[in-house]
């Protein structure tokens, strides 16, 4: 079975909540590894997805110091558990017991180049 998570997707939202990342954040899916942005620090790790359970880690995370880690704090909380994903066509939400977020699929006339 295809992963439907490849790609990158842009985090629009922080669940529970729904509070908007303050920059901007993306989450990448190769098939075997995970990387994260959100504005600080990057992230990879390995990941399974069986199903609609999504689990990461050991992520690895650079240590700089930023003045707004809320994002980046709250994807690493949230990447600890496994996650429930639901995939429907190019919006990604991915929800557990210490929170999760909704991302929106990245295409090509998305970059800022």
């Amino acid at each position: 079975m295809e992963d439907p998570l490849i790609g990158t997707w842009d985090i629009v939202r922080l669940l529970p909540g729904g509070q908007t990342p303050s920059q901007p954040a993306s989450i990448e899916f190769d098939g075997r590894q995970l990387h994260f942005f959100a504005g600080c620090n990057r992230a990879v790790g390995p990941y399974t997805l069986e199903s609609d359970r999504l689990r990461a880690g050991p992520v690895a995370l650079t240590m700089m110091y930023c003045p707004d880690m809320t994002a980046e704090q709250h994807l690493c909380t949230a990447l600890g558990q496994p996650l429930q994903v639901d995939v429907e066509a190019d919006r990604l939400v991915a929800v557990g017991p210490r929170g999760g977020f909704e991302a929106r699929r990245t295409t090509t006339g998305d970059s800022d180049d």
